[in-house]
């Protein structure tokens, strides 16, 4: 977000039903800070290790795991990242 890069595990899925494919998912060990940060709807970037990045809007509220791990989720834009 903005000019900010911090390595998050991020789990990604189809969505479904959809008129036209969509994915989305959580991430994972967001710091507090900027989990505070975020809104819904907000725009962000996922790069993946390989150099892939996407467009991603914030989907609600950032919750806690199980693990006390905050939990953030997404929608993701064009098309699904390969691999």
């Amino acid at each position: 977000m903005g000019n900010e890069q911090i390595p998050l595990y991020a789990e990604l899925g189809e969505l479904t039903p959809a008129e036209v494919p969509q994915w989305g998912g959580l991430l994972r060990g967001v710091p507090e800070g900027l989990a505070a940060a975020m809104q819904p709807g907000q725009e962000a970037r996922l790069r993946w290790p390989d150099g892939q990045e996407r467009r991603v809007r914030l989907g609600g509220e950032s919750l806690v795991d199980d693990q006390g791990r905050l939990i953030v989720a997404f929608l993701g834009e064009g098309p699904p990242p390969a691999g």
